[in-house]
């Protein structure tokens, strides 16, 4: 009777074993990656000065980087491609998916105050805090504009990535100067250039 009693015993516990065996360990980052998500788009313009809407310029800076970024190895993902709407939750659950290492979201800044310009980078949990000050100490120096520092922001993007990840303020699309620099000089590769330089040195 005591040896059925043990068998019957090993046997439930082998069906219950699953039950509580250790969940598998998710796999991690893909190294040197970086998913890039363009802010606004769609209906959702953003900033607007004159003929340009923030969901463009975003876009246009987001490709500058992934050139750059590409051409020297680095993995890149980016949450849209065109002009179309997202809402945070698609953002951050692409950016999840795809096991990136790091999250930049872009943006530019606007004010009813068009002389008004400077860099900021908002950043939410503590594991943001390295790549954020990297990112607008970078572009205020490349971009000539006063550094506002970092900012900490609730933003769903920063919120739910499972990764390091900031948002860039690079400079007030609202800046009379800034339009100028935009249309007739290279302003948005000055950008690019700053993020990539940031991203070089947050891997580094």
């Amino acid at each position: 009777m005591k040896i059925k009693f043990l068998l019957i015993l090993l046997i439930l516990a082998s069906f219950a074993y699953p039950a509580f065996a250790a969940k598998p360990t998710p796999p991690p980052p893909i190294p040197n990656s970086v998913c890039i998500d363009a802010g606004h788009g769609g209906s959702d313009t953003g900033a607007v000065n004159q003929d340009l809407t923030e969901k463009d310029i975003n876009l246009q800076s987001a490709f500058l980087l992934k050139t750059k970024l590409e051409t020297a190895g680095y993995t890149v993902f980016m949450t849209r491609v065109n002009d179309v709407s997202l809402s945070n939750a698609d953002r951050y659950n692409y950016c999840n998916s795809q096991k990136a290492s790091i999250l930049i979201s872009i943006h530019h800044n606007s004010s009813s105050n068009s002389s008004m310009d400077y860099s900021q980078a908002l950043y939410m949990k503590k594991s943001d805090v390295k790549l954020a000050s990297y990112v607008v100490n970078s572009v205020s120096s490349e971009l000539g504009l006063p550094n506002n520092g970092i900012s900490r922001y609730a933003s769903g993007v920063l919120l739910k990535s499972k990764m390091p990840s900031t948002i860039s303020e690079g400079f007030f699309l609202t800046d009379s100067d800034e339009y100028e620099a935009i249309i007739n000089n290279n302003r948005l590769e000055q950008e690019a250039n700053a993020l990539f330089d940031a991203i070089q040195n947050y891997f580094n």
